[in-house]
């Protein structure tokens, strides 16, 4: 009796089996090496962020503001046309407005009423500023202006270009780096992270200057590598479960094949959803972004700001007199200009122009924020949060707190965040900021319900899962590299 013919069903069933074994085998050839990078690197990115210079770090190396020598009538150079942001500071001993509207940056000497030349000495007087009012040194420091570099591929630090490194020879190895344009200090690392991001945020962001500065190349690269692993490991997880209780130790395999089957189906679903969650944090085609808090903001000045108001926050500078101020920022609110003040240490407050006296808000006037932001929308909830929650928290950098929160009653439930020193917003979670914080944090970073600011119950978790996780992408890794090697042995003469 000649045997039945399987069906059409029977037939595509096998085919997609052998097609799936297929996949799986050339994909962890071709990519598998990368995901051991991602899985490895990832340890090192636990414990040690890529270098960012913080508000704070920033304001630490400022010195207080001196208007002895202060001010110029800048009224005439600034005019009424809208403006981006002011700032006061000190550069170099002397007072200066930076400036930023539609042409870019702009930087005006208060004393003179000239635009500073930001040069090598400039740049390093600028960081042996900096240096002594963070260490209470004065470490010789030298300067060399470049482009970019590793520390500094951000498309962020284009619009500071030329930039000025500057070596610290202090015992953490710092280096520091000036804008040409506006003489602040926009980036500083140390010995310690440059080592240890080598090992860490480069290689699993592909952080590679050469590669990183050509933005559409990068982007590309990091989305569809990740699509393809999300293929190899969906495909090895399917395979894993299929081949499971084959063979008298429930796999059929021996040797690094079936520690490879079992770390596979062990850890296959977690290293699924960290290469998931990798994906969506590029958020490819449009997946996931929010529309952002410009509509807010512009409801919450009332008007836009002009270079009348920089010229006020510039009158106002003398009546710093004694406090330790370091930045006065100038900021617009119901249509009415304000300086917010800060010191070294990071506190800040709010002040009228041109007395800069103080003019805190109150709990009545921050019940007013929310409306004002989003007129016509009701409010489910507000009122002042002092510890972080669900969106709104410390992670490796500080979160503003106690925060005046909102929370609005339409189909999103929206909410904003408002720093209550100074009425200013600091936070929107929409619906799709509300995904990317649990699809990319939570399944990422293990950020669920807290357990991200546990520690260290969350290094207790997740530690032993990135390290299954490695030995998983490892093993794969070596095994392609294996199978991409025997033919060669075998044609070797003998």
């Amino acid at each position: 009796m000649a045997p039945r013919r399987p069906t059409p069903l029977v037939r595509a069933g096998r085919w997609a089996r052998r097609a799936a074994f297929l996949v799986h085998r050339w994909l962890g050839i071709g990519i598998g090496l990368l995901l051991a990078v991602w899985a490895l690197s990832g340890l090192v990115m636990m414990y040690v962020a890529f270098p960012e210079t913080t508000t704070q770090e920033r304001l630490a190396g400022l010195a207080p503001l001196d208007a002895r020598e202060c001010c110029v009538d800048v009224a005439a150079r600034l005019g009424s046309g809208p403006i981006d942001a002011a700032s006061v500071e000190m550069l170099a001993g002397r007072p200066v407005l930076r400036l930023t509207d539609a042409a870019g940056p702009a930087l005006i000497d208060l004393a003179t009423g000239a635009t500073p030349q930001i040069d090598v000495p400039m740049a390093r007087a600028i960081a042996a500023t900096h240096i002594s009012h963070t260490t209470g040194t004065e470490p010789g420091i030298t300067v060399e202006p470049i482009t970019r570099d590793q520390w500094t591929v951000y498309g962020q630090f284009r619009r500071h270009q030329p930039l000025y490194r500057a070596q610290v020879a202090d015992e953490a190895g710092t280096t520091l780096y000036v804008s040409g344009l506006t003489g602040e200090v926009v980036q500083d690392t140390t010995r310690h992270e440059r080592f240890w991001n080598w090992l860490g945020s480069v290689p699993h962001w592909l952080y590679f200057t050469a590669l990183r500065e050509i933005q559409p190349l990068w982007y590309n690269l990091v989305v569809y590598a990740s699509v393809l692993g999300i293929f190899l490991t969906g495909t090895g997880l399917y395979i894993g479960l299929r081949q499971y209780g084959r063979g008298r130790s429930r796999t059929p395999y021996r040797g690094l094949n079936a520690w490879h089957h079992w770390t596979g189906l062990v850890f296959g679903i977690f290293t699924l959803t960290w290469v998931a969650s990798g994906l969506l944090s590029m958020q490819p085609w449009g997946l996931l972004e929010s529309e952002g808090p410009a509509a807010e903001r512009a409801a919450l000045q009332g008007r836009p700001m002009t270079g009348t108001d920089a010229a006020a926050l510039v009158a106002a500078l003398p009546s710093a007199g004694d406090r330790p101020t370091v930045n006065l920022q100038l900021a617009v609110q119901q249509g009415q200009p304000l300086a917010l003040a800060a010191d070294a240490h990071g506190a800040t407050w709010r002040a009228t122009l041109p007395t800069l006296a103080l003019r805190p808000l109150d709990n009545t006037a921050l019940a007013q924020l929310g409306a004002i932001a989003r007129p016509g929308v009701p409010i489910a909830s507000q009122g002042l949060i002092r510890t972080g929650d669900a969106y709104h928290y410390a992670h490796k950098t500080d979160a503003v707190l106690p925060a005046w929160r909102v929370i609005y009653a339409d189909a999103e439930a929206t909410r904003l965040y408002f720093d209550p020193r100074t009425g200013e917003g600091i936070r929107k979670v929409d619906a799709a900021a509300r995904s990317y914080r649990w699809l990319f944090n939570g399944f990422h970073r293990l950020d669920f319900t807290g357990l991200l600011r546990t520690r260290p119950l969350w290094d207790i978790v997740t530690l032993p899962l990135m390290l299954g996780v490695s030995l998983l992408c490892v093993i794969g890794c070596w095994l392609g590299w294996r199978r991409v090697m025997r033919p060669r042995r075998r044609s070797r003469p003998a």
